[in-house]
């Protein structure tokens, strides 16, 4: 066999093996929020203005947009901020915006606690009335699924 032929056979069987690895690769769907009060907060107050800022953009130490493991990463979780998890404040709170870590940050100016920069940074608002839905939700328990909180607030 010449050098050749053996060139355009490596060749081929490289191609070959590019190609099946590209039809093994499986496409990343893009996350899609429910249909619920979290889902509404999660498209209308994290995903259009949390990520925005830079602070929470799935690159992030504290994703908010990390799509279905976002919830999981704030419900009843602990807070990175030193200051509010020594202070005994949580992510979100069931039942409780004002041990809510999240609550305090977008009520900044008027919070119980104050512990880093209000949220969101960089010049970003959430206007009252989202704030105040968020609230809602949280006084709801702050589920995944289930609208409890009023949607007119933030629609």
């Amino acid at each position: 066999m010449s050098k050749s032929h053996l060139g355009i056979r490596c060749l081929l069987l490289i191609m070959i093996v590019l190609v099946l690895e590209a039809c093994n690769r499986q496409t990343v769907e893009p996350y899609v929020a429910p249909d619920s009060s979290y889902g509404l907060i999660y498209n209308k107050v994290f995903s259009t203005t949390c990520s925005l800022s830079g602070c929470h953009d799935g690159q992030s130490e504290s994703p908010l947009l990390t799509g279905e493991g976002a919830y999981a990463a704030i419900f009843n979780a602990t807070p990175s901020n030193g200051q509010a998890r020594d202070t005994g404040l949580l992510l979100v709170k069931p039942f409780d915006p004002d041990s809510s870590f999240l609550y305090q940050k977008l009520i900044f100016d008027s919070a119980a606690f104050t512990f880093g920069s209000p949220m969101p940074l960089g010049g970003l608002t959430i206007s009252e009335n989202a704030v105040e839905f968020v609230k809602q939700w949280i006084e709801a328990g702050a589920p995944e699924l289930g609208h409890v909180a009023d949607r007119s607030l933030i629609e």
